[in-house]
C-alpha cells in the first residue's frame, strides 16, 4: 500500500471517531482532540515504520497488514489474530512499536498522561536485552534467524526505554510478572533489567513483581491507558491492550487480540477489569489505575 492510501486508511478512523460514530455516547465520553492526536501520531509513525525482513516485497506487506489492523478499529474496538507466530508477530509487535512511539510523542508534547503496564509471564523482553539488539537468548529457537520478527525485539528495546524516561509526573510504566517471573531470567538478563530499573533517568519506571505464581495466558500482553492532559473528571480514559506471547514462548499458532476504544465500552471494560483485578489482588501498590 502506498503512503497516501495509508494515510487516508488512518484518516478515516479519525472521521470515524469524530464524526461517523452512530454511538454519541462515544463522542462525548473521549475528548475528540485525544483520539484524533493518538491516531495522527500512528499515521505519522506507520509511515516511517520499518519493518524487517530482508525483502522489500515483505515489508511492505507487512505495513499493509498493520495498516489494515489499525483501520479496522473504524469499526469496532477489538479484533483478534489468528495464524502462525511467523505471520502474526511481525504484525502484532508492530502495532505494539507503533502505538509506543505515539504514546511516547504525546507525553513530550504533553498532549496526554499514561499508565502503561506490560503483563507478561517473566519481565518484559525488551528490558532484559541491550539496547538495539536482538540476542537469540530471548527469543524462542523457532524465532531465531527469522528477521522480521527478531527486529521485533530489537525495535521496542527503543520504545520501552523512551517510554521509561518519560515524566513521572505524566507516565507510570510498570513491568509486572509474577512472583517467580524474574528468575526464569537468564542472571545475565536480570542484571540488565535491575540496571534499567537503577538508572536515574528511568523515572517513571517501575517494578511490580507479584504475588501470582502464574499469569494466565489470556492476560499476557500489555495495556496501555491515556487521558488527555486537558480531561475533566468526566472524561473516559482510551485503552489500547493486547493479548500476546512472549518472544520466548513464541512457537506454535496463537491467537492475538487487540482493543482499541474507551475504557468503558462494551468491547473493552471486560479485558481491563480482568487485568486491573489481576494486577491489583499481586500487590499492595496504589498502581493509580482508573
Amino acid at each position: 500500500m502506498q503512503i497516501d492510501a495509508i494515510k487516508a486508511v488512518i484518516s478515516s478512523a479519525i472521521v470515524f471517531f469524530l464524526s461517523g460514530c452512530t454511538h454519541v455516547e462515544r463522542y462525548e465520553t473521549v475528548a475528540p482532540t485525544l483520539q484524533a492526536s493518538l491516531l495522527s501520531s500512528i499515521n505519522s509513525h506507520l509511515k516511517n515504520y520499518q519493518p524487517g525482513s530482508g525483502s522489500a516485497e515483505n515489508n511492505e506487506e507487512i505495513k499493509q497488514a498493520i495498516s489494515g489492523c489499525f483501520q479496522k478499529f473504524s469499526t469496532v474496538k477489538t479484533f483478534d489474530l489468528s495464524d502462525d507466530d511467523k505471520t502474526v508477530r511481525p504484525i502484532g509487535v508492530g502495532m505494539q512499536t507503533i502505538v509506543e512511539q505515539a504514546v511516547h510523542e504525546l507525553l513530550m508534547n504533553r498532549t496526554i498522561n499514561a499508565v502503561a503496564i506490560i503483563h507478561t509471564k517473566t519481565p518484559t523482553t525488551p528490558l532484559v536485552t541491550p539496547e538495539n539488539t536482538a540476542p537469540h537468548e530471548v527469543m524462542s529457537t523457532q524465532m531465531q534467524g527469522d528477521s522480521a520478527r527478531e527486529k521485533t525485539i530489537s525495535d521496542r528495546t527503543v520504545t520501552v526505554r523512551n517510554l521509561a524516561k518519560s515524566d513521572p509526573e505524566r507516565m507510570l510504566l510498570y513491568i509486572a510478572y509474577p512472583e517467580d517471573g524474574l528468575g526464569v531470567r537468564r542472571p545475565e538478563q536480570q542484571e540488565i533489567y535491575k540496571a534499567e530499573l537503577a538508572k536515574p533517568e528511568n523515572g517513571c519506571l517501575r517494578d511490580l513483581p507479584l504475588s501470582h505464581k502464574e499469569i494466565p495466558k489470556n492476560l499476557v500482553g500489555a495495556s496501555y491507558i491515556m487521558t488527555d492532559a486537558d480531561a475533566d473528571d468526566a472524561s473516559q480514559p482510551l485503552y489500547f491492550g493486547l493479548r500476546a506471547v512472549q518472544a520466548i514462548d513464541a512457537g506454535s499458532p496463537m491467537t492475538w487480540t487487540f482493543w482499541l476504544g474507551e475504557l468503558n465500552s462494551a468491547e473493552v471494560q471486560p479485558h481491563y477489569l480482568e487485568v486491573k483485578s489481576y494486577l491489583e489482588k499481586g500487590t499492595a501498590t496504589n498502581l493509580q489505575l482508573p
